[in-house]
């Protein structure tokens, strides 16, 4: 009966029935020990304290300010080179604009270096020169100014036959008769230490001679002894079965 009673109470009934039985019992339980207890052993009794019940949970409190915002971080570091992107779409074709004024005609620019340039050509087909001493070629041109030099070039082929002693040809550029002597002469030799060796071969002769008077000037190429005299020369042959040719350019001072 006392258990169908209970289950019909609330929580803070049946909580209440509880601790009234729990402080009866322990008065039942002071009763008995103070029946049995020495005589000269004063008892007090034992005080029940109720505890109050827990209370429920609060409500939610109300949310908070927002906090101030945080200080700009670092730059970060570049990123790598990317790839090559494709080629982009060809343009739209511009406007077509008027055709503009004709511009005035200029007066031309005065150029002495331009004025003193002048450049001459000789050649000799089947020239076939087989002298071993003299004058082979000559081509004469005007010098123009005396502040210019003359660049000249002569190209074809020689030869020079060992015949004993005699081993050595030079070929050189004069003019009127004088080798070149500012800066230096204009000259080659052939050696040939081989007996009867008879090879024509493509040569140049090419350099620039500074300090020559204006006027007519004799360029000319001459053959004979090498430089030593230890080599005379040998059976020389100049311009074999071709055409040679002298050119020859004034120009002005470097």
């Amino acid at each position: 009966m006392s258990s169908f009673l209970l289950m019909r109470f609330s929580c803070f009934q049946r909580k209440m029935m509880q601790t009234i039985l729990v402080c009866f019992n322990l008065m039942l339980l002071c009763a008995y020990l103070g029946a049995n207890a020495v005589p000269d052993i004063p008892t007090q009794p034992l005080q029940c304290v109720e505890r109050p019940a827990l209370g429920r949970d609060g409500r939610d409190g109300l949310p908070g300010t927002a906090g101030t915002d945080g200080r700009d971080g670092l730059t970060g570091r570049d990123g790598g080179k990317g790839e090559k992107g494709d080629q982009g779409l060809p343009g739209n074709m511009g406007a077509t604009c008027e055709k503009g004024n004709a511009g005035v005609s200029a007066t031309p620019a005065e150029c002495p270096a331009c004025a003193a340039r002048k450049i001459h050509q000789c050649t000799w087909d089947n020239a076939n020169d087989g002298k071993d001493n003299g004058l082979v070629h000559q081509c004469s041109i005007t010098k123009l100014r005396d502040d210019t030099g003359l660049h000249v070039r002569w190209i074809g082929n020689i030869r020079n036959i060992k015949t004993g002693a005699k081993l050595c040809s030079r070929w050189h550029i004069a003019f009127n008769g004088n080798e070149c002597g500012n800066p230096a002469r204009i000259d080659a030799q052939l050696y040939s230490n081989l007996e009867g060796l008879n090879i024509h071969m493509p040569s140049i002769l090419e350099g620039i001679c500074y300090g020559l008077s204006t006027g007519i000037v004799n360029v000319q190429l001459y053959v004979g002894d090498c430089r030593n005299p230890a080599h005379p020369h040998g059976d020389s042959y100049t311009s074999w079965d071709s055409v040679s040719r002298m050119i020859i350019e004034e120009i002005p001072l470097a």
